[in-house]
């Protein structure tokens, strides 16, 4: 008994060999069928809708131009006016010290003259309503993190300046405070004995009424601006190569009169079509200019004139800005942006978009809008399917045409959303696209 007990047992040990082995035939044997299936018959990749803004722009580089007049001084100045101030002449815009203590003194009284203006006007309040005082705290709250979140010290000063005044305000109207007369009295006795210790240093002021830049933040260019907008494309190109501008030096700043200033810069050719209209004249509507880099505002802008030079495959053209900031008033020459026009809509993928007959049946050629191309035919309808619960459903999108032009940004497209006036588009924001897809018609089942 005990011998056959012996002979049996290799005999199961082999069974059980065996059966391992096929159950792991079976399952590769069921791997290399579902990946052959993949292969076959891939699964749907979806894509969600969102709104975006496309900008018709073009890229240029050029000068701005501006009527400008030099500040004589020089020294260790100390600024009493920020750039892009309006002043007018006479005005004191910088000091020249003597010593290093001057300059402190300065900064101290500088810090407390606006402790003093904020308690001045937190105690001249005259509403009554507590909870618009905490709105504007909350606000000035709110604004305060965003300019810590953006690195942006300028605002940063703003915005706790703005949150002590609303802070303040709700001190004396809820009756908390009083009023701020001692601590005002007491800042005024110290910013008295350090005037006295500040002493009168040199004073240097406007020559003219305009908007004030320092000397350290401004550019000068080397050309004039008549000999600037003399020049011709390939010109003003050569010069603006060999470096159009350098550092202000040897004055205390420059004052800029009026309220506009140009801009005159070189594109491509090619390029340079979006400025003109069809009878090739520049576009009269207003477009915008944008200094990338520099600001990102964009400020609305009128072209004067676009000159294409064939030749040279290069464009000139002058525009002319009546807005002015900061920013734009520390600049030379200057890469730009000219935005011609924005559009907002949909953001579709192109290889979603397919070709269908108004009967539904597809395009038979290849049906993506990928290719810009239309079938042949005139019944052939554009649009995407879009994931409806388990369904794909075809949803119509505006064909190409005058009225609706074709608009890309990258791989997408931008359509209209569903209920746009004089729009025919069916798809709507957030909807499940499908960017890739086998055998898709309206109502198939998605597995």
């Amino acid at each position: 008994m005990r011998k056959d007990s012996e002979t049996a047992s290799p005999k199961n040990w082999l069974t059980i060999l065996g059966g391992i082995v096929v159950v792991l035939l079976f399952i590769a044997l069921c791997y290399v069928g579902y990946q052959i299936m993949h292969l076959v018959n891939p699964p749907n990749t979806y894509e969600t809708v969102l709104t975006a803004t496309v900008e018709n722009k073009v890229q240029a580089d050029g000068v701005l131009l501006f009527q400008e007049t030099m500040i004589p001084g020089c020294g260790d100045l100390g600024y009493l006016v920020d750039d892009g101030a309006r002043v007018s002449a006479g005005t004191v815009v910088a000091e020249v010290y003597t010593s290093h203590d001057q300059s402190t003194l300065r900064a101290e009284l500088n810090d407390l003259n606006e402790q003093i203006d904020l308690l001045q006007r937190a105690e001249n309040v005259s509403a009554t309503q507590v909870d618009t005082m905490i709105q504007e705290r909350t606000t000035a709250l709110y604004d305060l993190m965003d300019a810590v979140d953006r690195g942006e010290l300028e605002d940063l000063d703003d915005g706790k300046e703005d949150y002590l005044l609303a802070q303040n305000k709700i001190l004396v109207v809820t009756g908390e405070a009083s009023g701020f007369a001692a601590q005002i009295a007491a800042l005024q006795a110290e910013a008295d004995q350090i005037r006295s210790r500040l002493g009168s240093p040199a004073q240097i002021t406007a020559p003219l009424t305009g908007y004030f830049v320092r000397c350290a933040n401004a550019r000068q260019l080397s050309q004039s601006s008549d000999a600037i907008l003399a020049m011709d494309a390939a010109t003003l190109k050569a010069y603006l190569d060999g470096g159009a501008d350098a550092p202000l030096a040897g004055c205390a700043g420059k004052m800029v009169s009026g309220f506009s200033w140009t801009y005159c810069g070189v594109c491509d050719a090619k390029e340079a079509q979006k400025l003109l209209r069809a009878d090739g004249t520049p576009l009269t509507k207003t477009v915008k200019i944008r200094f990338p880099g520099q600001t990102n505002q964009a400020l609305e802008g009128k072209l004067t004139e676009v000159t294409i030079d064939e030749a040279s495959g290069l464009a000139r053209f002058v525009l002319t800005c009546d807005s002015i900031t900061a920013d734009v008033l520390r600049l030379g020459q200057a890469s730009a942006e000219i935005i011609v026009n924005e559009t907002t809509g949909l953001r579709v993928p192109a290889a979603s978009v397919h070709y269908v007959l108004e009967t539904g049946e597809a395009a038979p050629e290849a049906d993506s809008a990928a290719s810009g191309t239309v079938p042949a035919g005139e019944n052939y309808i554009p649009g995407v399917y879009v994931k409806f619960g388990n369904l794909a459903r075809f949803c119509r999108i505006d064909p190409v045409d005058n009225e609706h032009p074709l608009v890309t940004d990258g791989d997408y497209i931008i359509v209209s959303p569903k209920g746009t006036e004089g729009s025919v588009s069916e798809v709507r924001l957030y909807d499940q696209v499908i960017v890739e897809g086998q055998n898709l018609y309206d109502g198939k089942l998605l597995s």
